[in-house]
């Protein structure tokens, strides 16, 4: 159960509508549920409240919710279910096939880590950012066809944005990649803050493997496929404070346990995903992830940490390796791709001149594949 918070603006007016122009959250839709009126309530209640257009319904929400007060202001999911596959093998294919319904399924696993063949290299599909427009179905059509072993999401997925219902939406359209193809992620703002969700929906329906890895939070974990070792933190939405605090964060002794860990042997490629980007030339969320960027660029660096994946900016950057803004050949590549097609829309707007740390920087749509050869060698 989540509380009804559309608190973004753009589900009312939409720079990509979802809805063939209409708005996401309708001004009537939204009426519906705050006139409690029509339960009968009496006008003495504190849950009851009258709305006499449907025009004013933006204006009755309590700071961007329905009231608590409000019996019709929380939203029921239907069941989810949760099954845990012991067993399974690398490299292999199964079908499966939920019990209700007549529809079968099928998926191959990953690669088990430290596995290397030269004629199937490791293929990690990327992207970030997604949401339900005809855009986003396109982008996860591309990524589906590209085959990856895994597909890697670096947060804001559905952009319900506390019109909970979205959830659902999102799930029967990107069914075809999500029903085949393994997958990892991480939270971004839309999931942590925007709705008031505090994470809630995206937990319950994409749980990541936080326990195999050792983590006590659900918000950070680490995998191993191939030769890659996947970190995922939330980044921005978690406390960062390293080490020199006089109380370190969770997130910051768990990346730091985890990386010191890596066998570069067995996984010669280091990969940490969060959502909000340290490099960034765009005007849009410029700076936002800094003091994340202060807490913890150097534990990366000191650990050999090879790509760093982030989106939030609803276009594409590419760095140069980089450590500190400077050219370093010891530092990471940053890529920034949270461009899968959401309603806000593309981020068009680029500081000016391109820092020299920045390689490639494009507005577009798009999602991308990380192809991992050998120890040596790996193709963006």
């Amino acid at each position: 159960v989540t509380h009804i918070c559309p608190t973004n603006g753009d589900l009312r007016h939409p720079p990509m509508s979802t809805r063939g122009g209409d708005p996401d959250v309708t001004s009537e839709a939204l009426a519906h549920l705050l006139n409690t009126s029509r339960l009968g309530l009496p006008p003495s209640s504190l849950a009851y409240k009258f709305i006499a257009e449907a025009s004013d319904a933006w204006d009755a929400l309590d700071e961007g919710c329905a009231k608590y007060t409000n019996p019709l202001g929380y939203y029921q999911a239907p069941y989810i279910h949760t099954a845990v596959l012991t067993d399974l093998q690398p490299r292999t294919s199964y079908t499966y096939r939920p019990e209700v319904g007549n529809r079968t399924f099928s998926f191959t696993t990953p690669p088990v880590a430290g596995a290397a063949e030269e004629s199937k290299p490791l293929k990690l599909g990327v992207w970030g950012d997604v949401g339900i427009t005809n855009v986003s179905f396109a982008v996860m059509q591309s990524l589906l066809a590209s085959e990856p072993d895994v597909a890697l999401l670096l947060g804001d997925y559905s952009y319900a944005d506390g019109w909970s219902p979205k959830w659902e939406t999102f799930g029967t359209l990107m069914e075809p990649l999500m029903s085949s193809v393994a997958s990892l992620g991480i939270p971004g703002n839309h999931e942590i803050a925007e709705g008031n969700y505090q994470g809630i929906d995206w937990l319950h329906r994409y749980p990541q493997p936080y326990r195999q890895s050792g983590s006590e939070s659900p918000l950070f974990y680490s995998y191993e496929t191939g030769l890659v070792h996947v970190l995922g933190l939330p980044g921005s939405y978690a406390p960062t404070d390293n080490a020199t605090a006089d109380q370190p964060s969770p997130q910051y002794l768990f990346a730091a346990e985890d990386l010191s860990k890596v066998d570069r042997r067995r996984t010669p490629w280091v990969l940490v995903m969060f959502h909000t980007p340290w490099y960034n030339s765009n005007e849009n969320h410029y700076g936002e992830g800094l003091k994340h960027q202060w807490d913890m660029e150097e534990l990366l660096y000191r650990h050999g940490v090879d790509v760093v994946l982030s989106g939030h900016v609803h276009s594409y950057e590419r760095s140069h390796p980089v450590y500190r803004y400077e050219a370093d050949p010891c530092g990471a590549t940053h890529i920034v791709i949270g461009d899968a097609g959401n309603y806000e829309g593309p981020s068009n707007s680029w500081k000016e001149p391109q820092p020299a740390w920045s390689a490639f920087r494009e507005a577009s749509f798009g999602s991308g594949l990380l192809t991992v050869y050998n120890a040596t060698h790996a193709q963006w």
